[in-house]
């Protein structure tokens, strides 16, 4: 499989998994802060704990899903079961067979209802996701490193943040003459916090986060025809 199809069959995976994540036995163990991956209270790991912390998480996930498989076909044998004496139910000419039958056919229907709904994912989600957790637990760690990158764009691996000014602490200085430009600032901050950006709105977003730029930078300033601040490092 070439690098290529390899990283988008662990974008899904990893897409799958973020929508599917409230279906896992426990929460994600590491999220996205903006700036490292931490636990979801916001304390430091060893870059091998998140590591193995998230393959254990994803296979765990994996897990879950092989799991609705079983119910599935539980779920269809109980149907068919049921369907067949129900047939029998109508056709009998005898009351005692007539009444047996109705009976079962009424307990497999209260089992089938108490059967929980399988979650809707390709059948090679399973396979994608364990083939995902070895690479963030075994591969190199620029490879890991990459792997978890894509899994921080997806909200369920994301830190939520209730202020744009969260975001700005992690921001490092740079030398004075560096000049930031507002809408860089804002791309950046859109691009690391889609979902505060989204829920914020772009005008609303916008004065949020320059406010807390004014506040860490020192006000805006026209710099060469542009307005934006000195001595700002914006993450890569």
């Amino acid at each position: 499989m070439s690098k290529y199809i390899a990283d988008m069959a662990a974008r899904s995976a990893l897409e799958t998994a973020s929508r599917y994540a409230d279906s896992a036995s426990a929460p994600a163990p590491f999220v996205w802060s903006g700036a490292q991956w931490t636990t979801p209270g916001g304390e430091w790991r060893d870059w091998p704990l998140i590591r193995r912390g998230m393959g254990e998480w994803l296979r765990g996930l994996a897990d879950v899903f092989d799991a609705g498989k079983s119910i599935e076909e539980r779920r269809k044998s109980l149907s068919d079961t049921m369907r067949d004496h129900r047939f029998a139910a109508m056709h009998s000419t005898d009351a005692d067979d007539q009444a047996w039958h109705t009976e079962q056919a009424d307990a497999l229907t209260l089992e089938l209802d108490a059967l929980p709904a399988p979650a809707n994912v390709p059948v090679t989600l399973s396979r994608d996701l364990r083939a995902v957790a070895n690479e963030i637990e075994s591969a190199s760690d620029a490879r890991s490193t990459q792997i978890l990158s894509l899994a921080s764009q997806f909200d369920a691996f994301r830190a939520p943040l209730n202020d744009p000014a969260s975001w700005v602490r992690n921001l490092g200085a740079a030398p004075y003459g560096t000049h930031v430009r507002t809408s860089a600032a804002w791309e950046a901050f859109a691009s690391a916090e889609p979902v505060l950006a989204r829920s914020l709105g772009t005008v609303t977003g916008k004065r949020a986060l320059f406010a807390a730029m004014d506040k860490r930078f020192g006000a805006r300033r026209k710099l060469s025809g542009y307005e934006g601040w000195r001595g700002v490092s914006l993450p890569e």
